[in-house]
């Protein structure tokens, strides 16, 4: 119980981190929006993507010790709390390409790719969690999990942020 009851700090943290994400994400969008004109399908494509992963950076932070303060054992909720996770980031996963492609019908960059990779294996984490890990590596795996999507949506966040300064400074409109 004491790892996680030490977790709770840290993914109130990261909660924080990723509502702070979701609110820079949103600025940098209206900023860009301010210096180039119209909202295209694209740049609220874009938006979108980074305010979902920021709040199920948020959401994945305090489901457990939600869980936990409404009285569940800590490993069952370190347990649900994964499968709920696992479920949400795995089929957002599997849908990106899908929903990417209807506004940008471009190839997949490779660090789009990889990013995808990295959320399929941090739900696959998640589901493991929930289902075969032992008790005292819940809290580590989950909340090493949910780090994995912030960091994930920082590096897409950057990732974007250079291919449209690139596309700013007279190059081809972003391929990711």
């Amino acid at each position: 119980m004491r790892a996680g009851v030490d977790a709770f700090g840290y993914l109130y943290a990261i909660a924080t981190v990723g509502m702070t994400f979701t609110g820079l994400s949103v600025l940098t969008m209206i900023l860009r929006q301010m210096l180039g004109g119209r909202l295209t399908k694209w740049d609220s494509f874009v938006t979108r993507t980074w305010v979902e992963l920021g709040f199920m950076t948020a959401f994945g932070s305090i489901l457990a010790p939600l869980l936990i303060l409404f009285g569940a054992p800590a490993p069952i909720a370190w347990r649900l709390a994964s499968g709920v996770m696992a479920a949400i980031l795995g089929r957002w996963a599997l849908t990106f390409p899908r929903r990417r492609k209807a506004v940008n019908p471009t190839r997949l960059a490779f660090q789009v790719v990889t990013f995808l990779v990295a959320m399929d294996t941090a739900a696959l984490a998640l589901a493991a969690n929930a289902l075969v890990v032992p008790g005292e590596l819940l809290a580590g795996v989950y909340a090493a999990a949910v780090t994995a999507i912030l960091v994930g949506a920082g590096m897409l966040f950057l990732f974007a942020f250079v291919h449209w300064y690139d596309a700013a400074i007279g190059q081809d409109q972003p391929k990711w």
